[in-house]
């Protein structure tokens, strides 16, 4: 019963794009615009109030203040961050000195890794069974 309900849905949906006989060519040129009579605004006398309700002048001075303050506060913080994270330049260092230092910090990384082999190797040696 779920089987046949679930295939008439199928077919209803499959049939229903069928229907719309509204988009027969893609190319066709569009229907013309419907043009509306634009509505005449009337004037209203409105006796209490001018303004729109805005803020007022010494709310927006405040508003762009604090918004000042907050930015100087921001860029203030990244730049204290920036001095104690950048290099002091107290001894510049060349290329030359940089690859020397990490040629060294290899060579140093190497025999310790080889030492460490050895050191496994002889302890395998040392445990295995004696024929």
């Amino acid at each position: 019963m779920l089987r046949r309900f679930t295939l008439l849905i199928c077919l209803f949906a499959l049939a229903a794009p069928i229907a719309a006989h509204a988009q027969d060519s893609p190319f066709a040129p569009l229907p013309p615009a419907q043009t509306a009579p634009d509505p005449v605004p009337t004037a209203t006398s409105s006796s209490s109030s001018s303004d729109g309700g805005g803020l007022a002048g010494w709310q927006t001075t405040l508003i762009v203040v604090a918004g000042g303050i907050l930015l100087l506060g921001i860029a203030w913080a990244i730049v204290a961050d920036a001095r104690s994270v950048a290099p002091t330049g107290d001894e510049p260092e060349t290329k030359a000195e940089s690859k020397a230092r990490q040629e060294a910090d290899l060579k140093r990384r190497k025999a310790r890794n080889r030492a460490a082999a050895k050191r496994s190797r002889d302890a395998r040696k040392k445990n295995r069974p004696r024929a």
